[in-house]
């Protein structure tokens, strides 16, 4: 118990001595504290993995209100367990890899203090035991990746990018605030244990107003897992250092919305409909995702969309109910993720900032190390055997097959293709092929310290072999056996079959493709507009929302305030003023006037008596 409370407020700590310290703070002392907090925090939940600690434990009653009763309750269980060890885990990888990208940065300890907030803005929400609290997180790491993504405020591009991000969240976050109102009003509580345990006994399958209260869930998932049409602001949020990116794709911000789904499973389960429409929403998202991704000219905006993309096969996997999936293949994409983020960092911080394709070009012989790591982290997302996501993605299609979402499973296939297709395409337009590299930089560019490769490297580690957790031992794999200690596994393992050699063939068909188009033809970087603008759905939103508010707030602004609301405080002012200059006059202090009203006043008033 004191363990989960260490875990949760060291990295808090962090943030606050690192805030009100950042003025003369050293900067390796700054990098070291942050780096050291969350290294805490990780050792203090890996100790409660070990010691296999489970339950709920209240703190102290937070709103003690009779009808209204929250407490600060954390849980402890595998899936709260798994998240924490992923948050920490990559966490502190990415804070190790920051203080060799941000070193030349001014605002060292601030950035440091972000992500420190980051940190513990997401482990209060997996480890919230209760609703309330879980929007506490919720909103804590909305807040904090408008601080990160717009950390170079003094850019227009940043600064825009972080409002957008802050802005799409808060219309999700409506959706889950009339959720955690409505299940009050339902259950009388927000505690998970409770709302999961009454659920099946106090409502049927299909019910109505479940079905409402899904939706609402599931409308504040969408703002946060950026599924689609709350999905713009997540490409736009590389504007960001690109450590923050790694963090907020990998193993934070944007599964948030998987994890939600994932907690309330007894809940959904209970709302057929929702489900469905979950897995389509996914299977739109993971495929408009993918085609978007063909044509990016930037690095960072194609593994942006491939997040967004995997997050639409998440969202796909909790739509048809297996939620083990969901879980699997958000373990092994933070891996992935935060290897191809932080590779992709090594390019663009040796290179001055670019992180155009168009700039690129031949750099594996300039960059070693980072080549091997980056394609490393290229063939495992595709698919190819033995890496990490070979395993967690074939499993997730196969499930959705065997549930029989044929077509939906077909659709799956097509994305696995483009992503191997897509990943293979930025591959080789970054390392391969001619230079296009700026005479410059050319001639200094040279591969990063180790402070930025030994983070990749283990990163690297977890690629080759994080598919095993949930591959040897079939339907007792330890991953399975892990989260079916919180939610149903049953009857789910990795097979040998058709359906895993044809994820295969088609992972090896869509880089081998990509392979001959850009490393043998050695094609330059092309796109087609309408994939680069990911079918123009900023520019319709632009049209159809933004200008149409705009003009309206103009018209207020404009019009409606100066004539309609401050005419009319004129005008008031004006009667006001009026009646009392008039009631002014007539307290004129001489005494022959007050005797003359009087004799008027008693003249009015005996005539109204007498007629």
């Amino acid at each position: 118990m004191n363990l989960t409370l260490i875990g949760l407020l060291t990295p808090l700590l962090g943030f606050l001595g690192l805030m009100f310290s950042s003025k003369f703070i050293e900067r390796k002392w700054a990098g070291r504290i942050a780096s050291g907090t969350v290294l805490v925090s990780f050792v203090c939940f890996f100790t409660l993995w070990l010691n296999g600690t489970t339950g709920s434990f209240t703190y102290f009653d937070w709103i003690p209100l009779e009808q209204f009763k929250v407490g600060f309750t954390l849980n402890i269980d595998s899936l709260s367990l798994l998240m924490t060890l992923i948050i920490t885990g990559v966490g502190y990888l990415i804070h190790v890899f920051s203080i060799g990208y941000m070193n030349h940065d001014e605002d060292f300890a601030r950035y440091f203090a972000c992500l420190n907030f980051f940190i513990f803005s997401m482990l209060t929400l997996v480890l919230a035991g209760n609703l309330v609290l879980l929007f506490v997180g919720w909103e804590g790491v909305g807040l904090a990746s408008y601080l990160l993504i717009g950390f170079w405020y003094h850019r227009p591009a940043a600064a825009k990018a972080a409002t957008k991000a802050f802005v799409v969240n808060r219309i999700g976050d409506l959706g889950l605030i009339i959720g955690i109102l409505l299940t009050y009003k339902l259950f009388g509580t927000g505690d998970f244990n409770e709302i999961n345990s009454q659920a099946k006994e106090m409502f049927a399958v299909g019910a109505p107003v479940i079905t409402l209260l899904t939706f609402c869930y599931f409308i504040g998932a969408m703002g946060k897992s950026a599924q689609v049409p709350l999905h713009v602001w997540l490409p736009d949020a590389m504007e960001g250092p690109t450590p923050v990116s790694a963090l907020i794709h990998a193993a934070t911000m944007v599964t948030a919305g998987v994890y939600l789904i994932v907690r309330l499973s007894p809940v959904f389960q209970l709302a057929p409909i929702t489900s469905y429409t979950i897995a389509i929403i996914g299977m739109i998202t993971a495929l408009g995702a993918a085609f978007a991704a063909l044509s990016q000219t930037e690095l960072k905006k194609v593994l942006a969309y491939s997040t967004t993309s995997q997050l639409g096969l998440m969202f796909l996997a909790c739509g048809v109910g297996s939620y083990f999936c969901a879980m699997f293949h958000l373990m092994t994409h933070a891996f992935i993720k935060a290897l191809l983020f932080l590779s992709a960092g090594n390019v663009i911080h040796m290179m001055n900032g670019a992180t155009s394709m168009e700039k690129m070009g031949g750099l594996a012989s300039k960059l070693p190390k980072t080549n091997k790591l980056f394609i490393l982290g290229v063939l495992a997302l595709s698919g190819i055997p033995p890496f990490a996501a070979f395993v967690s993605k074939d499993l997730l299609l196969d499930e959705v097959a065997h549930n029989g979402y044929h077509i939906l499973y077909f659709c799956g296939m097509a994305v696995s293709f483009l992503t191997a297709f897509y990943l293979g395409r930025a591959y080789f337009l970054t390392f391969t092929g001619k230079s296009r590299l700026d005479e410059k930089i050319s001639k200094v560019i040279h591969e990063a310290p180790s402070v930025m490769l030994v983070p990749i490297a283990v990163l690297g580690v977890f690629t080759v072999i994080g598919g095993f957790f949930g591959w040897f031992g079939g339907a007792h794999a330890p991953l399975q056996t892990f989260l079916g200690q919180t939610f149903d596994t049953h009857g789910i393992a990795f097979k040998w079959g058709h359906l895993t050699m044809r994820s295969i063939l088609i992972a090896i068909a869509g880089f081998g493709l990509s392979w001959f188009v850009y490393k043998v033809k050695a094609r330059d970087v092309d796109g087609v507009t309408l994939l680069r603008r990911a079918f123009f759905v900023d520019q319709i939103y632009d049209i159809l929302i933004v200008k149409p508010l705009t003009f309206l707030s103009k018209i207020i602004s404009f019009v409606l305030e100066p004539v309609f609301f401050e005419g009319t405080i004129r005008v008031l002012s004006g009667v006001v003023g009026g009646i009392g200059n008039l009631l002014q006059r007539a307290q004129s202090g001489q005494i022959r006037s007050y005797a003359a009203w009087m004799v008027i006043g008693a003249t009015l008033l005996l005539g109204f008596l007498i007629f």
